[in-house]
């Protein structure tokens, strides 16, 4: 079985043929499953351009969403992610799989937005936690085009509850031997970068990721790989979970385009 993820393709019609381009490379692995792990494209229009890249694959389709993708524009943050996105999501032939999960033979799959809880702040910087929200503007573009109500720590406790009753939905089916996790911010401190020469990026590490949930999947001893997006840059670690070993990967972004995972099961 061959899973092919993605993240942060960030659509613009400027770029139109390279991702067309971008499209046909993953369309020629023959797929089994792709998987978008969020900053697909925004505003609407272009989020719904990008999902149109991938109507010729006839291969199952799930993604999350991603920050970029809940930016205000004609819309608010909170209609996006309420209503309106999900729409589109399905009207484009993809599983949300904030909503769902996947059962592929023996595979489980199981994914979430995840959202920042500051759990990857610097701890050099020995700020107080209510500072964080107030320092947001200064690193973060979130602070300016995401306007829902919630605090970061509210969503992320939101997502987080979700995530862990489909995560124990699928520890509980016996015909899932394995499985693949995939969120669009990262959830293993391993993946976060460390700036301890600039004080400006190090603020940044509060924003970037969600270790509640790297540490809710070390606890499965079903999920035996995570791939995460957003930080634009890619790695690869082996994340030490009891007795055992996660496979994780981070999508990076090379020349304005993202790299391509590919995951082969049996």
């Amino acid at each position: 079985m061959r899973i092919v993820i993605t993240a942060d393709l960030h659509y613009r019609p400027a770029h139109r043929r390279r991702h067309l381009a971008f499209a046909e490379r993953i369309a020629h692995q023959r797929p089994d499953c792709l998987i978008l792990a969020g900053d697909i494209g925004h505003p609407l229009r272009l989020f719904r351009r990008a999902l149109e890249l991938f109507e010729p694959l006839s291969c199952l389709k799930l993604l999350v969403t991603g920050n970029h993708d809940l930016y205000c524009s004609e819309y608010g943050s909170r209609t996006l992610w309420e209503s309106i996105l999900p729409r589109a999501i399905r009207d484009a032939g993809f599983i949300w799989l904030e909503e769902e999960t996947l059962r592929l033979g023996g595979l489980g799959v199981c994914g979430t937005m995840g959202w920042y809880d500051y759990s990857t702040s610097e701890p050099e910087l020995a700020l107080p936690d209510d500072a964080y929200p107030l320092l947001k503007p200064l690193v973060n573009h979130d602070a300016d085009y995401i306007d829902w109500p919630w605090s970061d720590r509210a969503m992320a406790r939101y997502l987080v509850r979700g995530f862990a009753r489909r995560l124990t939905d699928l520890e509980g089916n016996p015909f899932v031997r394995r499985i693949l996790v995939v969120t669009h911010m990262p959830i293993f401190n391993e993946a976060i970068p460390s700036y301890p020469a600039c004080e400006r990026l190090s603020l940044l590490r509060a924003y970037l990721g969600n270790l509640a949930l790297g540490e809710m999947v070390r606890s499965s001893e079903k999920v035996t790989h995570v791939v995460s997006g957003h930080l634009h840059r890619s790695g690869h670690f082996r994340v030490a979970a009891g007795n055992r070993r996660i496979d994780y990967r981070v999508i990076g972004v090379n020349d304005g385009l993202p790299e391509i995972v590919t995951l082969l099961f049996d």
